[in-house]
């Protein structure tokens, strides 16, 4: 279970609510039923509630819609997570996700605004984006953990994106579907149908894992001094990035709903 699922889920439920033309609190407050109920239907084990408390970090920051906003927000649920799961500070899962959120986080808009201003299309470079900036620092601590160093998965990630959303509403919507009458019963038949319905996205997504993962070169074996050099390497380029962003502040005002720094009056 993947907070991204939980983001998803709980995405399109504020998405419709949004649209109904509800308030904050309305959106807020329908976002986390929706992520309680989710934690529910799954059943709460240490990887569900570990992937609740990140996918709300997640949802938090969309609504926010301000970096500044979700940083505090991640330090709080690490805290939150680790005070009441202490189990979770030696679970390689809780770490990936708590990495893959900051990167998300730090370097996600940044990357997606200069792949636009190179001419990338919106949509490749949103995914794309999302993509790179969760691997930057998820990368090395993967080396870290398995001695290994995944060749495929930013291709095998891009590739699956286009039905990663559509698996987890469609699944979640069976699910819901199929709870709430008999087993014989036109609920169990809407859930079937909807089961059917994610069988080619479901398909896609096992075929590209087994095709990309299944090669003895798509993740070969890197010495624990490799993850050090990956490290410093993921380093350096987020502090490059907060430099630029730091220098673009520096010259102008930074705006955070564009990403983008806009002079103060007066300046040229």
């Amino acid at each position: 279970m993947s907070g991204s699922n939980f983001s998803i889920v709980c995405g399109a439920v504020v998405l419709a609510v949004r649209m109904l033309g509800a308030s904050t609190r309305v959106t807020v407050a329908s976002g986390l039923l929706t992520m309680l109920g989710f934690v529910i239907l799954v059943r709460p084990s240490d990887s569900v509630l570990r992937a609740a408390v990140m996918g709300g970090i997640g949802l938090a920051g969309v609504l926010a819609a301000r970096r500044a906003s979700a940083l505090p927000a991640l330090g709080a649920a690490v805290v939150i997570v680790l005070l009441c799961w202490p189990q979770m500070a030696l679970a390689p899962g809780f770490a990936l996700s708590v990495f893959a959120t900051l990167g998300l986080v730090l370097w996600a808009s940044p990357i997606r605004q200069g792949l636009v201003r190179r001419g990338v299309p919106e949509a490749i470079a949103v995914v794309l984006a999302m993509t790179l900036a969760a691997q930057i620092l998820t990368t090395p601590l993967v080396i870290a953990i398995s001695d290994r160093l995944s060749l495929v998965s930013l291709p095998a990630n891009l590739l699956v994106a286009p039905v990663v959303g559509l698996i987890a509403l469609g699944g979640t919507l069976a699910a819901v579907v199929g709870v709430l009458g008999p087993s014989d019963g036109p609920g169990a038949l809407g859930a079937e149908l909807l089961v059917r319905a994610c069988g080619p996205e479901t398909w896609w997504l096992v075929t590209c894992a087994d095709v990309l993962g299944g090669r003895r070169w798509s993740a070969p074996e890197v010495p624990g001094w490799q993850a050090a050099v990956v490290s410093a390497l993921a380093g350096a380029f987020g502090w490059a990035v907060w430099r630029a962003r730091c220098g673009a502040a520096d010259r102008g005002v930074w705006d955070r709903r564009s990403g983008r720094a806009a002079l103060r009056p007066g300046r040229r």
